[in-house]
């Protein structure tokens, strides 16, 4: 995607959308460890 013609405001939504996505990556795979956790112990 080029963001050549993106101004300040755009770039800085780009950033914290790249962030976020990170960011829920790493909380989706944390809830599916603990879940996979709860199902190793509780059976």
């Amino acid at each position: 995607m080029n963001t050549d013609d993106f101004d300040k405001h755009a770039k800085a939504n780009l950033a914290f959308y790249h962030d976020f996505m990170n960011f829920s990556k790493y909380v989706t795979a944390a809830v599916i460890v603990t879940l996979v956790l709860m199902a190793i112990f509780l059976l």
